[in-house]
């Protein structure tokens, strides 16, 4: 083994490649950036022969647990209603963007 594997990655960079790891995390964020939506928005803006609803509904859920999703619906909830609004949390996105840049540059 070349030891790599025991250099410490920071927090940043490891959760934004972990959102980059999976394609359809990418699409959802993709679309999210453009501005707040429903979910029945998201879904038809990506489109079901690009993605299930269930799909969606994971990535959404994979992407809020880190941070990089956020909606409008109390803490609480389980499950959103249908008018909940999705929104990408921009300024965590690309300060996690900058920190994995500056992480391969130096």
């Amino acid at each position: 083994m070349n030891g790599m594997a025991d250099l410490p990655t920071p927090e940043r960079v490891a959760r934004f490649l972990d959102a980059c790891a999976a394609p359809t995390r990418l699409a959802v964020l993709h679309v999210l950036m453009h501005g707040p939506m429903t979910y029945g928005e998201l879904f038809d803006k990506i489109g079901s022969d690009v993605m299930s609803q269930s799909t969606v509904y994971g990535c959404l859920h994979d992407l809020k647990v880190r941070g990089y999703v956020q909606d409008d619906a109390p803490d609480d909830v389980v499950r959103r209603l249908k008018r909940t609004l999705f929104w990408a949390n921009k300024q965590l996105i690309s300060d996690d963007l900058g920190a994995t840049v500056a992480y391969f540059l130096v």
